[in-house]
Protein backbone atom coordinates (compact mmCIF):
# COMPACT_ATOMS: atom_id res chain seq x y z
CA UNK A 1 0.00 0.00 0.00
CA UNK A 2 1.07 3.43 -0.95
CA UNK A 3 -0.37 6.53 0.18
CA UNK A 4 -0.08 10.55 0.30
CA UNK A 5 -0.72 12.63 2.98
CA UNK A 6 -2.11 15.78 1.32
CA UNK A 7 -3.03 19.54 3.07
CA UNK A 8 -2.04 23.11 4.05
CA UNK A 9 0.30 23.56 5.99
CA UNK A 10 -0.71 23.35 9.42
CA UNK A 11 -3.14 20.24 8.73
CA UNK A 12 -1.24 17.43 11.09
CA UNK A 13 0.76 15.66 7.88
CA UNK A 14 3.64 15.19 9.81
CA UNK A 15 2.37 14.28 12.86
CA UNK A 16 -0.33 11.40 10.95
CA UNK A 17 2.27 10.50 8.76
CA UNK A 18 4.72 8.97 11.76
CA UNK A 19 1.45 7.59 13.70
CA UNK A 20 0.99 5.95 10.48
CA UNK A 21 4.21 5.08 10.31
CA UNK A 22 4.18 3.07 13.49
CA UNK A 23 1.07 1.54 13.12
CA UNK A 24 1.46 -0.58 9.61
CA UNK A 25 5.26 -0.32 9.22
CA UNK A 26 5.54 1.39 6.00
CA UNK A 27 8.38 3.52 5.26
CA UNK A 28 8.03 7.66 5.51
CA UNK A 29 8.95 9.40 2.77
CA UNK A 30 8.98 13.22 4.14
CA UNK A 31 9.70 15.99 1.66
CA UNK A 32 11.39 18.04 4.51
CA UNK A 33 13.72 15.28 5.84
CA UNK A 34 14.79 14.06 2.32
CA UNK A 35 16.58 17.28 1.40
CA UNK A 36 17.60 17.79 4.79
CA UNK A 37 19.12 14.25 4.72
CA UNK A 38 21.23 15.35 1.47
CA UNK A 39 22.14 18.26 3.12
CA UNK A 40 23.86 17.04 6.12
CA UNK A 41 25.36 13.91 3.99
CA UNK A 42 26.97 16.89 1.62
CA UNK A 43 25.94 14.73 -1.62
CA UNK A 44 26.46 17.01 -5.09
CA UNK A 45 22.64 16.90 -4.60
CA UNK A 46 22.66 18.26 -1.52
CA UNK A 47 25.31 21.29 -1.54
CA UNK A 48 23.54 22.59 -4.59
CA UNK A 49 20.32 22.11 -2.21
CA UNK A 50 22.04 23.73 0.44
CA UNK A 51 23.13 27.12 -2.24
CA UNK A 52 19.65 27.29 -3.59
CA UNK A 53 17.79 27.56 -0.06
CA UNK A 54 20.60 30.35 1.14
CA UNK A 55 19.25 32.07 -1.78
CA UNK A 56 15.48 31.95 -0.26
CA UNK A 57 14.77 29.95 -3.14
CA UNK A 58 13.28 26.27 -3.35
CA UNK A 59 14.94 23.16 -5.37
CA UNK A 60 13.10 22.55 -8.44
CA UNK A 61 10.90 19.93 -9.43
CA UNK A 62 13.59 18.24 -11.12
CA UNK A 63 15.94 17.80 -7.92
CA UNK A 64 13.36 16.93 -5.51
CA UNK A 65 11.96 14.31 -7.90
CA UNK A 66 15.16 12.55 -8.94
CA UNK A 67 16.02 12.30 -4.68
CA UNK A 68 12.26 10.98 -3.99
CA UNK A 69 13.05 8.14 -6.49
CA UNK A 70 16.26 6.86 -5.22
CA UNK A 71 14.43 7.12 -1.69
CA UNK A 72 11.33 5.30 -2.98
CA UNK A 73 13.65 2.73 -4.66
CA UNK A 74 15.18 1.92 -1.27
CA UNK A 75 11.81 0.64 0.49
CA UNK A 76 10.08 -0.09 -2.50
CA UNK A 77 8.64 -3.34 -1.11
CA UNK A 78 7.46 -1.85 2.43
CA UNK A 79 4.72 0.42 1.35
CA UNK A 80 5.32 4.28 1.57
CA UNK A 81 3.88 7.18 3.35
CA UNK A 82 4.43 10.26 1.51
CA UNK A 83 4.44 13.22 3.51
CA UNK A 84 4.57 17.08 1.79
CA UNK A 85 4.85 15.57 -1.97
CA UNK A 86 4.01 16.20 -4.02
CA UNK A 87 3.34 20.07 -3.72
CA UNK A 88 2.53 21.02 -7.27
CA UNK A 89 0.74 19.00 -10.76
CA UNK A 90 3.99 18.83 -12.46
CA UNK A 91 5.26 17.00 -9.07
CA UNK A 92 1.86 14.65 -9.00
CA UNK A 93 2.05 13.96 -13.05
CA UNK A 94 6.09 12.96 -12.44
CA UNK A 95 5.66 10.86 -9.17
CA UNK A 96 2.50 8.66 -10.85
CA UNK A 97 5.42 8.03 -13.52
CA UNK A 98 7.69 7.29 -11.35
CA UNK A 99 5.47 4.54 -9.26
CA UNK A 100 5.02 3.04 -12.80
CA UNK A 101 8.38 3.09 -13.97
CA UNK A 102 8.85 0.99 -11.00
CA UNK A 103 6.16 -1.41 -10.79
CA UNK A 104 4.06 0.33 -8.02
CA UNK A 105 0.67 1.94 -7.37
CA UNK A 106 -0.35 4.64 -5.66
CA UNK A 107 -3.35 3.36 -3.79
CA UNK A 108 -4.50 6.38 -1.38
CA UNK A 109 -4.46 10.24 -1.66
CA UNK A 110 -5.61 11.35 2.01
CA UNK A 111 -6.67 14.99 2.70
CA UNK A 112 -6.71 16.40 6.05
CA UNK A 113 -9.29 19.18 6.05
CA UNK A 114 -8.68 22.35 7.87
CA UNK A 115 -10.14 25.87 7.55
CA UNK A 116 -7.62 28.60 7.03
CA UNK A 117 -8.36 30.31 10.60
CA UNK A 118 -7.37 27.02 12.33
CA UNK A 119 -4.11 26.49 10.41
CA UNK A 120 -2.90 29.86 11.14
CA UNK A 121 -3.69 29.06 15.23
CA UNK A 122 -1.76 25.96 14.89
CA UNK A 123 1.34 27.34 12.87
CA UNK A 124 1.46 30.24 15.41
CA UNK A 125 1.89 27.70 18.55
CA UNK A 126 3.97 25.49 16.67
CA UNK A 127 8.07 25.36 17.88
CA UNK A 128 10.63 22.60 16.45
CA UNK A 129 13.99 21.28 17.63
CA UNK A 130 16.54 23.62 16.64
CA UNK A 131 18.86 20.16 15.90
CA UNK A 132 16.68 17.53 14.17
CA UNK A 133 13.91 19.50 13.04
CA UNK A 134 11.06 17.82 14.57
CA UNK A 135 7.99 19.67 15.06
CA UNK A 136 5.94 20.02 18.34
CA UNK A 137 2.55 21.39 18.74
CA UNK A 138 0.16 22.04 21.85
CA UNK A 139 -1.63 18.83 21.32
CA UNK A 140 1.93 17.04 20.56
CA UNK A 141 4.19 18.17 22.55
CA UNK A 142 7.76 16.03 24.04
CA UNK A 143 7.74 13.11 26.33
CA UNK A 144 9.70 14.83 28.43
CA UNK A 145 9.50 18.26 28.97
CA UNK A 146 12.10 20.49 27.08
CA UNK A 147 13.55 17.49 25.85
CA UNK A 148 13.37 16.10 21.63
CA UNK A 149 11.92 13.03 21.41
CA UNK A 150 13.78 12.03 18.32
CA UNK A 151 17.58 13.59 19.33
CA UNK A 152 17.06 14.46 23.11
CA UNK A 153 17.88 18.30 22.00
CA UNK A 154 17.45 20.62 24.12
CA UNK A 155 16.80 24.12 22.34
CA UNK A 156 13.50 24.59 20.60
CA UNK A 157 12.60 27.35 18.31
CA UNK A 158 9.52 29.10 15.98
CA UNK A 159 9.85 29.05 12.19
CA UNK A 160 9.75 32.60 11.02
CA UNK A 161 7.39 31.29 8.02
CA UNK A 162 4.78 30.46 11.04
CA UNK A 163 4.57 33.58 12.19
CA UNK A 164 0.78 35.03 11.13
CA UNK A 165 1.51 37.24 8.17
CA UNK A 166 3.63 34.39 7.03
CA UNK A 167 1.77 31.83 7.16
CA UNK A 168 -0.98 33.89 5.11
CA UNK A 169 1.22 33.85 2.64
CA UNK A 170 2.16 30.50 2.79
CA UNK A 171 -1.65 29.42 2.26
CA UNK A 172 -2.37 32.19 -0.62
CA UNK A 173 0.85 29.87 -2.41
CA UNK A 174 -1.03 26.82 -1.47
CA UNK A 175 -4.27 27.55 -2.96
CA UNK A 176 -2.81 28.61 -5.89
CA UNK A 177 -0.38 25.75 -6.33
CA UNK A 178 -1.06 22.93 -4.31
CA UNK A 179 -4.80 23.17 -3.95
CA UNK A 180 -5.45 22.10 -7.63
CA UNK A 181 -4.23 18.82 -7.00
CA UNK A 182 -7.44 18.02 -5.32
CA UNK A 183 -9.20 17.81 -8.88
CA UNK A 184 -6.17 15.76 -10.17
CA UNK A 185 -6.48 12.96 -7.93
CA UNK A 186 -10.56 13.42 -7.58
CA UNK A 187 -10.03 12.66 -11.75
CA UNK A 188 -8.07 9.19 -10.98
CA UNK A 189 -10.33 8.22 -7.74
CA UNK A 190 -7.71 8.19 -5.48
CA UNK A 191 -9.02 10.79 -3.32
CA UNK A 192 -10.38 10.50 0.26
CA UNK A 193 -11.04 13.46 2.56
CA UNK A 194 -10.97 13.40 6.41
CA UNK A 195 -11.76 16.16 8.86
CA UNK A 196 -8.46 17.37 9.83
CA UNK A 197 -10.47 19.78 12.44
CA UNK A 198 -10.78 17.12 14.94
CA UNK A 199 -7.80 15.87 17.42
CA UNK A 200 -4.59 13.99 16.63
CA UNK A 201 -6.43 10.91 17.81
CA UNK A 202 -9.74 11.39 16.46
CA UNK A 203 -8.29 12.17 12.97
CA UNK A 204 -5.66 9.17 13.33
CA UNK A 205 -8.90 6.95 13.76
CA UNK A 206 -10.60 7.93 10.58
CA UNK A 207 -7.09 7.61 8.74
CA UNK A 208 -6.90 4.27 10.02
CA UNK A 209 -10.16 3.16 9.11
CA UNK A 210 -10.28 4.25 5.81
CA UNK A 211 -7.07 2.54 5.26
CA UNK A 212 -8.27 -0.76 6.59
CA UNK A 213 -11.23 -0.88 4.61
CA UNK A 214 -8.10 -0.52 1.50
CA UNK A 215 -6.78 -3.93 3.25
CA UNK A 216 -3.40 -2.08 3.55
CA UNK A 217 0.06 -4.53 3.69
CA UNK A 218 2.51 -4.43 6.16
CA UNK A 219 6.49 -5.50 5.95
CA UNK A 220 6.49 -8.81 7.02
CA UNK A 221 9.62 -8.39 8.69
CA UNK A 222 8.35 -5.50 11.43
CA UNK A 223 10.79 -3.21 10.24
CA UNK A 224 10.37 0.45 10.70
CA UNK A 225 12.10 2.89 8.15
CA UNK A 226 12.07 6.09 8.08
CA UNK A 227 13.78 9.16 5.76
CA UNK A 228 17.09 9.11 7.67
CA UNK A 229 17.55 5.06 8.39
CA UNK A 230 17.80 5.12 4.43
Amino acid sequence: MNIILFGPPGAGKGTQARLLKEHFHMALISSGDILRDEVKRKTPLGIQIEETMALGQFPSDDIILKIFKEYLEKVRYQGVILDGLPRTLNQAQKIDEIFEELGLELDAVIQLAVDDEELIKRLSERIICKTCGATYTPEVSPKKKDVCDKCSGGDFTRRPDDEPEAVKTRLQLYNEKTKPLIDYYLKNHKLQVVDGMKSVKEVNAQIESLLGKSQVLTDKSGCLYSAQDI
